[in-house]
């Protein structure tokens, strides 16, 4: 019997909504982050949402300009191509090793995070993004290397915020395409088909996402 997960902590609480209202386009790029409105409109004190706003920008999904506040971190093609090249090293680096080490059990688990995709309502931003972070993060644990996984981690909070520039492709064809590609160079064993396959996911990505701000630059929303 699994021992019951401990409640979360109000600071806990407000991180995981606000990077939800940041990561689904709820608090836009470029837009500030008052931590009196927000623990007045969400009924807390001023205290865990100062908690909240230090691990998102840890995360590198805030950040703080001086004497001005705090602001949702505005992306731009270059940041893109330097955190997403870093990701498929790292990522192709993890299902090589994962090929390797992965067994039927874990493929079959793999399986069921992808099927969870698939029946993700198009309109569950939210809901994808932590559905696609599920299966490239077991695809990292599968790896089997404490190295690996603390420079995911690390990269964690940049990779998330191109995530959710991405999120409205998860239910496309081709995303669908590269995922399976992907579990089928795992459950064949083959490691060079299985790294290669993660790097052409992920630089499938940065194509998207370099292509959107190159022609929609980022920034606060007009009023």
């Amino acid at each position: 019997m699994k021992p019951q997960a401990a409640p979360k902590t109000i600071a806990q609480q407000v991180y995981e909504r606000l990077r939800d209202e940041v990561l689904t386009g709820a608090l836009n790029p470029g837009v500030w982050i008052r931590e009196h409105d927000i623990a007045s409109a969400w009924s807390v004190s001023r205290t865990p949402v100062r908690e909240a706003v230090r691990r998102l920008a840890q995360d590198g999904l805030v950040e703080a300009s001086p004497n001005r506040g705090v602001r949702v971190t505005v992306l731009t093609a270059e940041d893109v191509d330097d955190v997403y090249e870093v990701r498929a090293l790292l990522e192709g680096a993890a299902a090589r090793r994962a090929a390797e080490y992965a067994t039927a059990a874990d493929i079959e688990y793999l399986g069921r995070l992808l099927d969870r995709i698939d029946a993700t309502a198009a309109s569950d931003v939210a809901a994808h993004i932590r559905a696609d972070e599920a299966f490239h993060d077991a695809i990292v644990a599968l790896a089997r290397s404490a190295t690996l996984a603390d420079l995911t981690r690390r990269l964690a909070g940049r990779v998330a915020r191109v995530r959710a520039a991405t999120a409205d492709t998860n239910t496309e064809a081709r995303t669908r395409r590269q995922h399976r590609t992907i579990l089928a160079a795992l459950a064949a064993r083959d490691a060079d088909a299985a790294e290669r396959a993660m790097r052409e996911h992920i630089r499938t990505y940065r194509s998207i996402v370099t292509e959107r701000l190159l022609h929609e630059p980022q920034g606060p929303p007009t009023r």
